[in-house]
């Protein structure tokens, strides 16, 4: 497993901010989750990302980590958070929707990999 071995040679923490997600009974990593440093001009505002080994799709780990992930930034005292997510990415941009992101209507292109989709959760 490719992202499990770079997650594991990283002690865990492949970027700063960034947490692997493990089974809580085995330990076995299904990815990450976190907050990154947001490179679109808003250092004040991080950016939530995430990434889920493919065998663990559509199984609410991804929603669940976000969800962890945004408790503990709203306890940080963040305002407002960003994320982006490929256009073609139907199964992401569910769990940013589920999570409270919104989409902002800046899309850009990105290349061979498609649109960037940007979105964006205000706290309460």
């Amino acid at each position: 497993m490719e992202l499990e071995d770079r997650i594991r040679r990283d002690d865990g923490n492949p970027s700063p901010g960034l947490l692997a997600a493990e089974l809580k009974t085995t330990g076995q990593v299904l990815g990450y989750c976190g907050l990154i440093h947001n490179s679109y001009g808003r250092p004040q505002e991080p950016e939530l990302a995430f990434e889920f080994l493919q065998e663990f799709w559509s199984r609410g780990f991804a929603t669940e980590a976000c969800e962890a992930v945004l408790d503990h930034a709203r306890a940080l005292g963040y305002r407002r958070l960003w994320a982006t997510v490929r256009e073609w990415n139907g199964a992401s941009r569910r769990v940013l929707e589920k999570s409270g992101f919104v989409e902002t209507g800046r899309v850009e292109p990105d290349g061979e990999h498609g649109a960037l989709l940007f979105t964006m959760l205000e706290f309460d």
